[in-house]
């Protein structure tokens, strides 16, 4: 009888040294939390002092009990000043007072060097300091599972080994939310990261390269200390996702980031909020014309329109709108008003021309604050100068008596101004869009006074097109501020992340860096992905024209997709090859099955073959994805006839909880799948004549992590034909059909 032994990898030999220290650093760390959790040793000077300290305490003890499973990831053997030391690399640092037991964060300065390529650095007091090992530690459950250096001075340097580490973590099955990254992020994601805080920042990478778990990860890292006067807060933070769906899919990371208290929503959401019109509805009827109407006149004249009405240059029609407005509105009034000074009376007045030299002069300043604000504060200051009042006192009194007469003024001058009204006639009122000052041309004009979505059903109720809410945005900003609301005042954003930033207009970027501290907005985006394009920019470079020019705005690049297999990456890059214009897509090398390509028969048939053969290799997350929301409605119950229970997910509302699911491919990009089915894969669902489609199906083909299936019940589209296609209904054995990458255009 023979007899087959299978040698098991040889023990690194420090792994008995890391046992022990991981030994010593949960007892270290249990301890530290005994002491914060007796609280007869957390006593003050007082019952109240003893109380506050005791919580304080309580806190920092179940913060840091979260870490006592796994304390720690990775180490860095460091050499500084002469003097070698071993730094070990947590999601939460651990300070020990007894011992050699610290932990020092991912997020701090010293752990960004965990993540990166750079072997010095200058440390504290000018000191040199040199990296001569890092190594990655698998811990779990207080126990080291394995070990890897990744980098050896000693072993000839580089190993190898993150490679290793990153393709044994992107080989694990799809979770229910987004993924937290901090154990495997890579030196480019690390960079993209650690941007300098206090300058926008403007991230382009292909789908699956790690972009919005990267701006997730951002955020943790504003809030360190180590950023100083840019260190960011939890609940002064915002996030906007393209979709409901995906905002609730991301935001689960939260928890595991300490981001607590970050708002999350969507730019419809937020905006509507803002402006106080949470009970209008909200269309998209340019993209319901774009995924519905035939006609491609017809459609690129709604891309048009609505590229025009993001435009940057709207927010100048918008500035002189208003401008104009406001001095029709002042006309000739004048004011008059008086007030008892020091035992005197004295009239205070200002003509007609002096009002509309204040008025100008805020105009010209366009200030953050917004118009009404700043003329306010404009005329107190014109009206107190001659009164010389000698103390805070009597200049808050005399404010006091001119309150009244200053608001009567006020609503005069800004009486009529709406930010929906507003936004509306300044988009379709000819005289504005020419009274403009030559900002537009004749041909911008043209298309912004065109209705080519008259085909499209308006709402009965009262309802906000995406395409309008900028301009309006725009009217609420100018007049009185944009920013967090924090009762009646208005307060700069910490820092804000936009995810799919190649959906936001260029009017919207202006809007919403005035609504953040300066340099404070992370974008996050894919242009090769623009499924709202028409809302988006042309070119990066159009955004950092709307952020304030290169200064102000820089732009990185992630170069490689982390997602899928390199069968699946070969598919994407080779339709993103038809239109790209950020250059390739580079995938990770991690090899996987072949892609499956079913054609000649019901479309439901294929797909219940294709469903079946991914659960059947232990897939367990599978997406069904379909070009519109009614195909997918139609294909459910077909689905259970071929004994496939497919949950569907038709609008924003619905929550994405695993399993298999049917959605439509404007509700699916950004989320990610053990495997996922384009169903339709075909010419007919996916017009090879115009870019838009061809980016539909980029985004439909990018989800799955390890599993990709075209299903059609004819010939498959075009851009995805290599390849031999199989019978939905015929038996073929695992692995005997061929992938090759798609043919390029």
């Amino acid at each position: 009888m023979r007899v087959t032994v299978t040698a098991l990898p040889p023990i690194h030999p420090d792994f008995p040294a890391e046992v022990l220290h991981l030994a010593g650093t949960v007892t270290a760390i249990l301890r530290q939390i005994g002491v914060w959790e007796d609280r007869e040793r957390n006593v003050g000077a007082d019952l109240e002092t003893s109380l506050s300290l005791a919580d304080s305490a309580q806190e920092l003890a179940a913060m840091l009990s979260l870490h006592v499973q796994a304390p720690y990831f990775g180490s860095l053997k460091v050499r500084v000043a002469g003097r070698e030391q071993t730094l070990y690399v947590g999601k939460h640092a651990f300070r020990d007072l007894h011992g050699p037991h610290s932990v020092v964060s991912w997020e701090s300065d010293v752990g960004s060097l965990f993540y990166s390529e750079t072997l010095s650095w200058e440390a504290n007091k000018g000191l040199k300091g040199t990296v001569r090992r890092r190594r990655q530690l698998d811990v779990s459950a207080k126990t080291l599972r394995g070990l890897t250096d990744l980098y050896d001075d000693e072993a000839g340097g580089d190993t190898g080994g993150r490679e290793q580490v990153l393709l044994s973590r992107l080989s694990e099955a799809s979770t229910t939310a987004m993924r937290d990254v901090v154990e495997t992020l890579q030196p480019e994601q690390n960079a993209a990261m650690r941007a300098p805080a206090g300058r926008h920042t403007l991230i382009q990478g292909a789908a699956g390269s790690g972009k919005t778990t990267i701006g997730f990860h951002r955020l943790a890292w504003l809030m360190h200390p180590d950023r100083h006067e840019h260190r960011a807060r939890a609940d002064a933070m915002l996030v906007l996702m393209p979709n409901a769906v995906l905002a609730r899919y991301a935001a689960r990371v939260l928890p595991g980031l300490h981001l607590e208290g970050v708002t999350v929503t969507t730019p419809e959401v937020w905006a509507t909020s803002f402006l106080g019109l949470e009970k209008m509805e909200v269309t998209d009827r340019t993209l319901q014309l774009l995924l519905t109407d035939a006609d491609n006149e017809r459609r690129k004249a709604a891309w048009r329109r609505a590229k025009a009405l993001g435009d940057l240059r709207m927010l100048e029609v918008v500035r002189n709108h208003l401008g104009a407005r406001l001095r029709a509105n002042l006309g000739a009034l004048t004011f008059r008003a008086t007030v008892h000074v020091r035992g005197e009376d004295h009239t205070l007045f200002l003509s007609n021309e002096a009002l509309h030299d204040l008025l100008d002069g805020v105009l010209r300043r366009a200030p953050l604050e917004g118009y009404r604000a700043a003329f306010r504060a404009a005329l107190e200051e014109e009206l107190l100068a001659p009164l010389h009042l000698p103390d805070a006192e009597g200049e808050s009194a005399v404010r006091r008596t001119l309150a009244a007469d200053l608001t009567r003024l006020s609503g005069k001058v800004f009486a009529g101004l709406l930010p929906v009204s507003e936004g509306r006639r300044i988009a379709t009122d000819e005289a504005a869009l020419r009274a403009a000052g030559g900002v537009l041309d004749e041909r911008t004009i043209r298309v912004l006074l065109g209705d080519p979505l008259e085909a499209i059903p308006k709402p009965r109720r009262s309802f906000a097109d995406v395409t309008e809410l900028p301009l309006m945005l725009a009217v609420a900003a100018l007049l009185d501020g944009v920013g967090r609301r924090m009762g009646r005042v208005l307060e700069p954003y910490d820092h804000i992340a936009l995810d799919e930033a190649q959906d936001y207009s260029p009017l919207l970027y202006a809007l919403l860096s005035r609504a953040a501290r300066p340099g404070h907005l992370t974008a996050l985006g894919d242009l090769n992905q623009g499924l709202h394009g028409y809302k988006g920019p042309a070119t990066w470079a159009g955004v950092q024209a709307a952020l304030g020019g290169e200064d102000r705005a820089g732009l990185m690049t992630l170069g490689r997709t982390y997602r899928s297999t390199r069968q699946i990456t070969e598919v994407g890059a080779g339709i993103a090859a038809t239109y790209n214009r950020a250059g390739g897509v580079v995938g990770v090398d991690r090899d996987g099955r072949e892609v499956l390509r079913f054609t000649g028969a019901p479309l439901a048939a294929g797909i219940a073959r294709a469903v079946q053969e991914m659960q059947g290799e232990g897939h367990r997350n599978v997406a069904v994805v379909t070009r519109r929301v009614l195909d997918a409605e139609r294909l459910v119950p077909q689905l259970q006839q071929h004994d496939v229970d497919a949950r569907p997910i038709l609008n924003e509302q619905a929550r994405y909880e695993g399993g298999v699911v049917i959605l439509p491919v404007n509700l699916a990009k950004g989320l990610e799948f053990d495997g996922c089915i384009v169903a339709g894969a075909d010419a007919a669902h996916y017009d090879p004549g115009t870019q838009f489609e061809s980016r539909l199906l980029y985004v439909a083909a990018s989800r799955g992590l390890h599993r990709l299936a075209l299903v059609a019940e004819g010939e498959l589209h075009p851009l995805l034909q290599n390849g031999t296609s199989r019978e939905a209904g015929a038996e073929h054995p695992a692995g005997r059909t061929r992938s090759a990458g798609p043919e390029r255009a």
